[in-house]
């Protein structure tokens, strides 16, 4: 079973996406700019000013940022990989909530609400278990494509890269992040960067979209009260030209 189907993996993703900053951070160690992530990425990156009809999530784990994309744009297709983690997604848009629990230590658990984000627009967003590396030829081009510490799980990120131009209309705004962790078990050591991330994104871009901005975004994620996994993602925004 893939780790991202398992409980432990959606509890801790649910925190991490919905999770308030005491319950993600409750020794309060870490300043506001490492938590909410999957807001910051969309806010951050994006002006939530100008609305747009299309956006695409890429590896959306449990929704999150297609509820802030929803703000602004007409249309939001999530896409993720794992089962549990769109069910996740679509129950918090029907239904408004879904529970879950935090590991505390050994057995111990907190149980908490995943709320959906108040004035988002659910009815704009439709998610689906899917491949980033196989998307249906249906799906279409969009005005917005945000692709989130997700090229470094994929077993050919530079498929994906080459994919991009195809997806995205002239002028469209695309988002990468990612913390640029290159492990064997996701992504065979022949398909990493041969150099930097950054630069190696920007040959496969180049030729067709132009780079607007980069920032480093860090983030953690909670394994139990006592653990986290700190990371600091680079993010790139690019604009197809035409």
């Amino acid at each position: 079973m893939s780790l991202y189907e398992s409980q432990s993996y959606l509890d801790q993703y649910l925190l991490f996406h919905y999770g308030s900053s005491l319950q993600i951070d409750p020794f309060q160690i870490f300043p506001e700019s490492f938590l909410n992530f999957a807001k910051r990425s969309v806010t951050e990156n994006l002006d939530t000013s100008k609305e747009r009809l299309r956006a695409l999530d890429l590896g959306c784990s449990v929704g999150r940022s297609c509820f802030e994309l929803s703000r602004f744009c007409y249309e939001v297709v999530g896409i993720d990989y794992s089962n549990q983690f769109i069910h996740a997604a679509e129950t918090i848009r029907v239904e408004g909530s879904v529970k879950y629990n935090s590991l505390q230590e050994g057995s111990q658990f907190n149980s908490y609400i995943a709320e959906m984000p108040e004035g988002s627009r659910p009815e704009r967003i439709s998610f689906e278990v899917g491949d980033a590396l196989q998307l249906p030829e249906r799906i279409g081009k969009f005005d917005v494509i945000h692709a989130a510490n997700l090229l470094c799980r994929l077993s050919n990120p530079d498929h994906l890269l080459k994919k991009l131009p195809a997806l995205m209309n002239e002028g469209g705004s695309l988002v990468i992040t990612t913390p640029c962790t290159w492990i064997g078990e996701f992504t065979p050591m022949e398909n990493w960067p041969k150099g930097s991330t950054l630069d190696w994104i920007s040959t496969n871009l180049s030729g067709s979209f132009v780079l607007q901005n980069t920032q480093d975004m860090p983030f953690i994620i909670l394994e139990h009260a006592r653990k986290f996994q700190v990371g600091i993602a680079q993010a790139s925004v690019w604009i197809r030209n035409s």
